[in-house]
């Protein structure tokens, strides 16, 4: 039976705590094959995420450097080459399926969805990634839009890669270290080896990669809405960082919902609604409300002080009795705020408390943007 109700969820951060891409890259350091057991690959993986906020975030940069197809998260294009060094397919899935890193009360959340929800994954994580979580939360392969990594085809390309790592890694990483890891530092030697220098077997395998982030997420949001035959106007968005920027601001425009959960400065802008919670049912008040959504809004943010230490205090009729039973069970209470006409003071003491909340849920990776 067709589904009215669509709603589209980033992977990291809305649905696991785990950033792939950045747990594989610290794993590097632990691998042979390009020796570099002796650094902190963990820590590099952070500098070229930097790197990537940077590309985005200043305006001109894109420009400048000649890459206007350039998005946000292409980090794991920049990182694919290593990775295709050093890792299997069977590896990366292994490792997937050891630790899908599922947010608390994220299977009651799905369970509850699919009775009425059409879901979808909208994620910039690798397919070895990306469908063990969602398989594990029965939603179709073909609802989740990933970034492919052919690890088997693009190995044969990477033996001649070590002058490569060793001008990326033992030079540019090892300078940034001397500089007390300051980005400014070694932005020039960064753009000169990515984009301004000859193309190397590392940067051919990195032009393979396609990341699923920034505008093609939005693309994908457009196909969805083909597929379903539902407007983006009726759906639902979830996003926490800068890939989801235009994903979430589409929905905005289109006065869709828009979810920033657990977010930071990238997505507060771009969405309509700031969910931060502990737990993944703290956004299915969101989901039931969705016909009268800033009504609902208005009542539980005038409310929230007298229920937000205990959530046995929520009045009855406020939430259904199922969800606030949940929140009995799991003991948490989330704070749904409604974005419209907020002031800038505010609107930054809800990316406080939003970048909070996704470092202690998330710990490493909520560093990243």
């Amino acid at each position: 039976m067709k589904k009215e109700n669509i709603c589209l969820f980033d992977l990291e951060g809305p649905i696991s705590v785990i950033d792939f891409a950045a747990e594989i890259g610290r794993l590097l350091s632990k691998k042979p094959e390009l020796n570099l057991q002796k650094y902190d690959m963990g820590e590099f993986f952070f500098m070229i995420s930097n790197y990537d906020d940077y590309i985005i975030d200043i305006p001109g940069v894109k420009e400048k450097l000649g890459i206007p197809e350039y998005q946000p998260g292409d980090t794991l294009r920049i990182m694919a080459p290593l990775y295709v060094a050093c890792f299997s397919d069977e590896e990366l899935n292994n490792l997937a399926k050891k630790n899908l890193g599922l947010l608390p009360g994220c299977r009651e959340l799905m369970k509850t969805l699919h009775e009425e929800w059409d879901i979808y994954v909208i994620s910039t994580s690798y397919t070895q990634f990306a469908h063990n979580v969602t398989a594990a939360l029965n939603i179709p392969k073909d609802h989740v839009y990933c970034t492919d990594l052919h690890v088997k085809e693009l190995k044969s390309e990477v033996s001649d890669i070590e002058e490569s790592v060793n001008i990326l890694v033992r030079d540019i990483f090892q300078k940034y270290l001397d500089n007390d890891k300051q980005l400014e530092s070694v932005i020039a030697d960064l753009d000169t080896f990515f984009w301004k220098g000859k193309e190397s077997d590392y940067i051919k395998i990195m032009n393979h990669v396609q990341v699923r982030g920034g505008k093609r997420k939005e693309l994908a949001v457009e196909e969805i809405s083909k597929r379903t035959g539902v407007d983006i106007s009726s759906m639902t968005a979830l996003g926490d960082s800068i890939t989801d920027i235009n994903m979430l601001q589409r929905l905005k425009d289109e006065n869709a919902i828009s979810v920033s959960f657990n977010g930071n400065r990238f997505t507060i802008e771009r969405a309509n609604i700031a969910v931060t919670t502990p737990n993944n049912l703290g956004v299915l008040p969101v989901f039931e409300a969705k016909n009268n959504l800033e009504e609902f809004l208005k009542i539980w943010e005038a409310e929230y002080p007298t229920f937000q230490n205990n959530p046995k205090n929520i009045k009855d009729g406020i939430i259904s009795k199922r969800c606030k039973d949940y929140f009995i069970n799991y003991n948490f209470v989330p704070e749904l705020i409604n974005l419209k006409n907020k002031t800038k003071n505010e609107l930054d003491g809800v990316i406080s408390q939003q970048e909070k909340m996704r470092k202690l849920v998330r710990g490493w990776a909520g560093k990243l943007g």
